[in-house]
């Protein structure tokens, strides 16, 4: 029993942070993101004996967080934007940039943010799995539960779709 508990821990501690992030990254709201969080791992834990290992304990996550997302936008229609300003903020400050740069970093960000708000569900999902989160399209294609060529083809399909909106914002791509 201890070393149940002990993986468990393991995994929580393992895998909480990219969890939460992939949740945020699709709610921009803090709050919800640490209840959906919450409730992956809630999930997780009790389904932990029935996981046949024919992914890996990462993408499984994946996949049950993104199926909380999607019963959470069932729920709530009106938070459907995504948030990297944090993540941009924090690597401005990692690489000592200037307050000039800081300001067009988050200005880039902010202009990303509203660019991936207005894509579609299927075309956000897939770059925030692979430009974000820098999963392989194998695990994308395991968590959105579809073929590999379809993920391939949707993140192609997405960033033509990203260039395009981001060039209609009068932004360079």
């Amino acid at each position: 029993m201890k070393d149940s508990i002990n993986s468990l821990e393991e995994i929580y501690i393992a895998y909480k942070s990219h969890i939460y992030s992939y949740l945020y990254n699709h709610t921009n709201n803090p709050q919800v993101s640490e209840e959906l969080c919450q409730e992956v791992f809630l999930k997780a834990f009790k389904g932990l004996s029935s996981f046949k290992g024919r992914s890996s304990i990462k993408t499984w996550l994946y996949r049950i967080a993104h199926n909380e997302y999607v019963s959470w936008c069932r729920k709530e229609v009106k938070y459907k934007c995504v948030s990297i300003e944090g993540k941009e903020a924090y690597k401005a400050l990692v690489e000592n940039k200037s307050p000039l740069d800081i300001i067009e970093s988050y200005e880039e960000a902010h202009n990303i943010k509203n660019v991936l708000s207005n894509m579609n569900d299927e075309y956000r999902s897939v770059l925030i799995l692979c430009d974000l989160h820098n999963l392989s399209y194998k695990e994308i294609s395991n968590i959105l539960q579809c073929s590999l060529s379809k993920v391939k083809i949707t993140i192609y399909r997405a960033r033509i779709k990203f260039r395009q909106l981001y060039e209609k914002a009068g932004e360079k791509y």
